[in-house]
């Protein structure tokens, strides 16, 4: 297994989800949110690249398209070929997700391009809780700590998601050169549900709130066309229109 993510550089032109969705105004989030999607998740090369960032993004685009009863799968072909087009064919060199989101906004990933995207609060469960459920899916990246890593790169699937107690504290300590970078499809009040390494991993809320570092929100019309409810019934034609005024004002830089 690899990783593939390095931390992004502050960019003051992206947008930012609190900018334009006061999340205390929203309805409650309900307490369990998991669409049906697959059993079974495609690696997507993560195991032979460092292009979790790329990966991530498959992901995303088969958890919306399941939705809709599409279920369209991305190939292995797809991931690298972003891969190599956002690292100039050094396809072991890790990504920043803000440069793969515009990559994904501007040219697409496997022939499927995005409207939008925007920054929540790094670690705030409600940000993502609110991101889960109105954009399906949370694009999300964690500073993993060494227990996490550790061994047989094949086990790192099998460690579970959790800070141990039994675990000495430099060994739970966030790496910054263990950047990784994940779809978050899910939770519940114990857990989120995030897709990495060809399956789908529980990842307790304290571990998101130790490890995540970067959360964004993407808009795609995988999930919803742009006059027409998501699959969880939030009306986005107001969103859409929000976003595009925004995108607007900053001259077509903003995400």
């Amino acid at each position: 297994m690899l990783l593939g993510r390095v931390r992004s550089e502050s960019d003051p032109r992206t947008l930012r989800l609190r900018s334009y969705v006061d999340v205390r105004t929203l309805p409650v989030p309900p307490a369990r949110e998991m669409l049906e999607s697959t059993p079974a998740w495609p690696m997507l090369a993560n195991d032979r690249f460092n292009c979790c960032t790329s990966a991530a993004a498959g992901h995303m685009i088969h958890h919306w398209t399941a939705a809709k009863q599409q279920g369209i799968f991305l190939t292995d072909a797809d991931i690298i070929r972003a891969q190599a087009q956002l690292t100039g064919d050094r396809l072991m060199e890790c990504v920043s997700m803000l440069d793969a989101l515009k990559y994904w906004r501007n040219e697409g990933i496997g022939g499927h391009k995005i409207h939008s995207f925007v920054n929540g609060e790094k670690s705030n469960p409600a940000d993502l809780r609110c991101i889960v459920h109105l954009f399906g899916s949370g694009y999300v990246g964690l500073d993993l700590p060494p227990f996490a890593c550790a061994g047989d790169p094949q086990k790192w699937p099998e460690i579970p998601w959790e800070i141990p107690a039994s675990v000495a504290s430099d060994a739970t300590a966030p790496d910054p050169k263990q950047g990784h970078c994940v779809a978050v499809v899910g939770y519940d009040p114990q857990s989120l549900y995030a897709v990495s390494w060809g399956r789908l991993k529980r990842m307790s809320w304290e571990f998101f709130q130790r490890y995540a570092v970067e959360v964004y929100a993407v808009l795609s019309t995988d999930w919803v066309a742009e006059k027409a409810k998501s699959p969880t019934g939030f009306d986005t034609l107001t969103l859409t229109r929000d976003l595009t005024l925004l995108h607007g004002h900053s001259n077509g830089k903003a995400s």
